[in-house]
């Protein structure tokens, strides 16, 4: 699970922020208890449109990306994937510094680098197993210093690594348990657009194949009160006839033909219930997802996959823009999935930027799973959680305390009217 994260120059971000996913004092709402730690089994992440909440999750996933090694950085001559703030002359050809926090079997362990398009500066990893860190190694560029722990970390022994690349992909490559463990964890963390829910159509598409993994999507679709009684797949071959006419360029039909494929047309069919003149159930009418379904239904399918994996899983869900196109309470559904001991059962998480002020009741969240973004002057993104700020009651209306700019992170709009 995870403990927090912490960036620094990325985008919108210029100063250090930390996103904290451990309890606050007091709570027994939303948690999982991992050692002597209580961590949150989601956080929400509200602002003003621009104000950098999306950016904490791409944030994120970009140190995923990296440490996963996307990419594909293989030679000295490879650029890094670099985002700095460019509204700094300081910043704007500066390193940037990540570093994640987090439990992979039962071990606590601190891993973060500091990097641009070109040099890795500095990357350590540190290690918890009884309440006690432990250093396992620590690379430094400028200064030439690079220590590895000889009595706790056996990995990538005698291994020269590239400026421009991370140690822990070397020790990885050379069958290093640690870093497995510490790659396997950050393949765990996903990152999906709420905008863009079609991107998803094809994973759940590719579940649905699973029968147990249909079950799960047509019981969560039900309970979502859609109307939809059931969810089937139909395939279908395109005939010659009709593959000439698609809007295809000719060398990829040419191609398709010589290669002896054949397309098919997926269509993703809904039931839902018919009922007579007097109310009765007297069939069902089966309708298309594509054509016939509204833009929630359609994201709410597209999401089910997704959600669901993670909570099987265990892993870690960065949705951005979560409640667009759905109603409050298909949002809230999805979320309760994560805070529900009953349905997370293996320490899943779920981070989300929204705008949605429904969600702001702290009879659905605690305190510390509030967080806020907003911008200074400068056009720097600062992350705050709803904790730091004083004299919160649990009697509270902190939805309508948001609005009313009590915590900032909501625009300052001037006149649409222009000059008269």
């Amino acid at each position: 699970m995870l403990i927090q994260f912490m960036v620094e120059n990325f985008r919108s971000i210029k100063e250090p922020v930390t996103l904290s996913m451990v309890s606050g004092t007091n709570n027994e709402k939303n948690v999982n208890t991992v050692r002597d730690y209580k961590l949150l089994t989601s956080a929400a992440i509200y602002g003003a449109n621009a104000s950098g909440k999306s950016n904490v999750l791409r944030a994120f996933s970009f140190m995923r990306s990296m440490v996963l090694n996307t990419t594909k950085v293989f030679q000295s001559t490879d650029i890094l994937p670099h985002e700095p703030f460019r509204l700094s002359e300081e910043t704007e050809n500066g390193s940037s510094i990540f570093e994640t926090v987090f439990f992979q079997n039962q071990v606590k362990y601190r891993y973060g680098f500091e990097a641009d398009n070109k040099t890795v500066y500095s990357e350590w990893l540190f290690a918890d197993s009884n309440g006690k860190e432990a250093k396992l190694f620590y690379r430094d560029t400028e200064d030439k210093e690079f220590y590895v722990n000889p009595e706790k970390f056996k990995e990538g022994k005698g291994v020269k690594v590239l400026p421009n690349s991370l140690f822990i992909w070397k020790c990885d490559q050379e069958g290093g348990e640690v870093s497995k463990s510490v790659l396997e964890w950050f393949s765990k963390v996903n990152l999906i657009n709420g905008l863009k829910p079609n991107n998803y159509l094809a994973y759940t598409l590719k579940e649905m194949e699973n029968a147990d993994f249909r079950s799960e999507i047509v019981k969560l679709v039900r309970a979502a009160d859609l109307g939809v009684e059931d969810i089937d797949v139909d395939e279908k071959v395109i005939a010659p006839t009709e593959f000439e006419k698609l809007p295809i360029p000719q060398k990829i039909k040419e191609k398709i033909i010589t290669d002896g494929s054949a397309l098919a047309s997926i269509d993703v069919m809904v039931t839902h219930k018919k009922f007579d003149n007097t109310a009765n159930k007297n069939g069902t009418v089966k309708f298309e997802l594509d054509t016939d379904e509204s833009e929630g239904t359609k994201k709410f399918f597209c999401l089910t996959a997704p959600f669901i994996d993670t909570l099987r899983s265990g892993n870690i869900l960065l949705v951005d823009e979560l409640e667009s196109s759905l109603h409050p309470l298909l949002t809230l559904s999805l979320i309760s999935l994560f805070n529900d001991p009953k349905v997370n059962k293996n320490g899943a998480q779920l981070i989300f930027a929204t705008h949605d002020t429904n969600l702001l009741n702290q009879e659905l969240f605690h305190k510390s799973q509030i967080w806020f973004t907003e911008k200074d002057s400068f056009g720097a993104t600062h992350l705050t959680s709803l904790v730091e700020f004083k004299n919160i009651r649990q009697t509270d209306n902190i939805k309508k305390a948001y609005i009313q700019g009590k915590f900032g992170a909501i625009p300052y709009l001037g006149s649409f009217r222009g000059t008269e």
